[in-house]
């Protein structure tokens, strides 16, 4: 596990000038994974969230969008409709006990991987950046990797974001460790190698 903090992540990498230039770093996919022991959880939420008023102080004038991935596809599932009802609507009808039947689990699985919920923060993130500021604008960071799962991996997002990561950073924060080429999700469930995004805190 990288001893990175959130704090040294600010101050060795976010809030260094050459880093906050789209055209430095990884130019093939300028994607950035930091990982964290799932344990602090929403303390590093947090500290994510304090990130924003951070970044757009004098010394740096950077806007940053910060999105949970868990929410916009709460989001996304309410703006999508089956009839005359939202799929989440649809959902919150299941007779849920303690598992979800395999139907909607199906579901859910399907609508996490599907192109037009990556549009659906594609269009979030191409509105921030293409609204007129005066502050810079260079970072995506998006959490709640944890709380998406089963129904979506990081490495799934990652590979099917990467066409629309441009002229951007995008700060993927992930609450597991990377060993043997490999990211492991709450410090136990096999994830795939990311290999073209670079790791932050290996």
């Amino acid at each position: 596990m990288g001893e990175m903090t959130i704090s040294d992540l600010y101050d060795k990498l976010l809030s260094d000038k050459e880093f906050q230039d789209p055209a430095t770093g990884n130019l093939f996919f300028p994607a950035y994974i930091y990982t964290y022991d799932p344990e602090f959880e929403y303390d590093i939420r947090e500290q994510i969230l304090d990130l924003k008023p951070r970044l757009k102080r004098p010394n740096n004038f950077v806007d940053t969008l910060i999105l949970n991935v868990f929410d916009e596809f709460i989001n996304f599932l309410s703006s999508e409709t089956l009839g005359d009802e939202t799929v989440l609507e649809l959902i919150l009808q299941q007779d849920i006990d303690n598992s979800l039947p395999e139907h909607i689990l199906k579901l859910l699985i399907d609508k996490a991987n599907s192109l037009e919920f990556f549009e659906f923060i594609n269009k979030k993130a191409l509105k921030h950046f293409k609204e007129p500021s005066k502050l810079k604008k260079v970072y995506l960071m998006l959490y709640g990797f944890g709380s998406i799962f089963p129904f979506l991996r990081t490495s799934s997002y990652l590979k099917n974001f990467e066409q629309n990561v441009k002229d951007y950073k995008l700060i993927a924060f992930f609450p597991g460790y990377y060993k043997n080429q490999n990211y492991h999700l709450f410090n136990e469930f096999h994830d795939e190698n990311i290999y073209r995004a670079t790791l932050i805190n290996p």
